[in-house]
């Protein structure tokens, strides 16, 4: 049984590593170069391998013992794909010159991380063992649609449109497929699975957060994002909960930095922004809110690179982008089409009931204190907030470069993001209202990672504000 769990992380990790193995030569000996690939594979990895369970079960029917060997038959020509497009582009490295110091960590920095680390992991870990299940959400949601995916057989389509509304059968399968997808491998059931997966994303998000930051900024920057993500108690034990809010957040992560990369190596701009397309689609096959996600994407990122690139460079990224994120489109939609199971946040929609709920103050109220109640859930009661503005105020802006444009982007995504959570709680029928309103926290916890990464893009390192070592000049 622990092996076909093994089996199936080896395959998916294989299947993330070839597929954005035509972007990234092998880094050279660089720790978080090798981070970075590594976060990347792993999440991207299992996203595309939950596509391909997917496919299987649309294609040829009940998940059996065939599945892994055909799985790892498509590895092969994946590999060869991979290795022909390495060969025919000689890719460079293309890292910016930076001072040697501001390539090195201060060793308290680097212990306080560890440190950090290992506990976080001990705590993710007696949470697991105490509530295997997960939380309301997993037992009701993902690892529901699961089973009915592991055990439908041949009619996996009508149990999952079958099962209770308060379900939600019509939400995306890449959490509650990649469950399905290690059972089969398994052969049984186990909880060992979706503690597995929600383990994988959470710590990804951390090491992807960190890798990106450092490359982009310097290491101790890098490390200042991750410090605050692990100590973000929410996050931790919400990602123990195995709810699809912190896989969700991964991809929308993933999404920002794989925007901001090209700034940094743009002889890698088509790929890089394919990637970030396929990224952009997985977070749409993790939960409804990532359509919202790729619209906010498509308007904010074009808002930023026409503006600095021009009409030319803004189309051109388009087609690369769209082309990484049409064939998982093409899933989510036919999903929703084949299943025709009505989403409740959609029901009572008419003109004059939504422009009723739009006049209403009391909803503006009852929202906006929602917000402030998540936010303090998230970030500390606020400490985190107020280390936030303090360590801008002492550092200040971050001088112009491939950061700044990142960080701008990002900040414009995340902005239409909360304003699009607020305009769908405004018109969402009064039942909802409560439970949602309620919800606000994961939500945010959503777009925590991401805010942390634009965060620490728009600010000065500790270096280039001379705050420890020695002051770095702006170029």
């Amino acid at each position: 049984m622990k092996l076909g769990l093994a089996g199936s992380l080896v395959a998916s990790a294989l299947i993330g590593l070839l597929s954005i193995g035509a972007v990234w030569r092998r880094p050279a000996g660089v720790f978080r170069d090798r981070l970075l690939v590594g976060s990347f594979a792993i999440g991207i990895g299992l996203g595309l391998s939950s596509c391909v369970f997917f496919v299987w079960l649309s294609l040829i029917g009940a998940p059996s013992a065939m599945f892994p060997i055909a799985e790892f038959g498509l590895i092969i020509p994946l590999a060869g794909g991979t290795l022909y497009a390495r060969k025919t582009r000689r890719l460079k490295s293309s890292h910016p010159e930076v001072s040697p110091t501001a390539l090195r960590q201060p060793p308290l920095l680097s212990l306080a991380l560890w440190l950090s680390l290992g506990c976080t992991t001990i705590a993710f870990l007696a949470q697991s063992v105490t509530n295997p299940q997960g939380g309301w959400d997993a037992w009701m949601t993902w690892n529901m649609h699961a089973r009915a995916l592991f055990r439908g057989g041949d009619h996996w389509r009508e149990v999952l449109a079958g099962l209770p509304a308060w379900s939600h059968p019509d939400y995306p399968l890449l959490v509650s497929g990649s469950v399905a997808r290690m059972w089969t491998y398994m052969g049984r059931e186990s909880v060992l699975a979706p503690v597995c997966v929600a383990m994988v994303f959470t710590f990804a998000t951390v090491g992807l957060l960190y890798a990106s930051v450092s490359i982009l900024r310097s290491p101790s920057q890098g490390a200042l994002a991750a410090l605050l993500l692990l100590g973000t108690k929410f996050f931790i034990l919400h990602g123990a909960s195995q709810f699809a809010d912190t896989p969700l957040s991964f991809f929308f992560l993933a999404t920002l930095v794989l925007l901001a990369l090209p700034e940094m190596w743009p002889e890698n701009r088509p790929r890089l922004l394919a990637l970030a397309g396929a990224t952009a689609g997985l977070s749409a096959w993790t939960k409804n809110e990532g359509l919202l996600f790729l619209l906010a994407v498509l308007v904010g990122y074009a808002v930023v690179t026409v503006r600095a690139r021009g009409w030319h460079t803004g189309l051109s990224d388009a087609r690369a982008f769209a082309i990484g994120v049409a064939p998982v489109l093409v899933m989510v939609v036919g999903l929703k089409i084949w299943l025709a199971v009505p989403n409740d946040l959609m029901s009572d929609q008419g003109f004059r009931q939504v422009a009723h709920r739009l006049l209403d103050s009391g909803r503006y109220i009852q929202i906006l204190a929602g917000f402030k109640r998540a936010f303090l859930e998230v970030a500390a009661q606020g400490l985190t907030g107020l280390l936030l503005l303090v360590y801008a105020l002492c550092a200040g802006r971050a001088p112009a470069g491939p950061a700044r444009l990142g960080a701008r982007a990002a900040a414009i995504v995340l902005g239409l993001m909360l304003a699009g959570y607020a305009a769908v709680l405004l018109t969402i029928p009064d039942p909802l209202l409560g439970t949602n309103v309620r919800s606000i926290n994961r939500l945010l916890l959503q777009l925590w990672p991401s805010m942390l990464f634009a965060y620490f893009l728009g600010v000065r390192s500790a270096e280039e504000a001379g705050i420890v070592g020695q002051r770095l000049s702006p170029a």
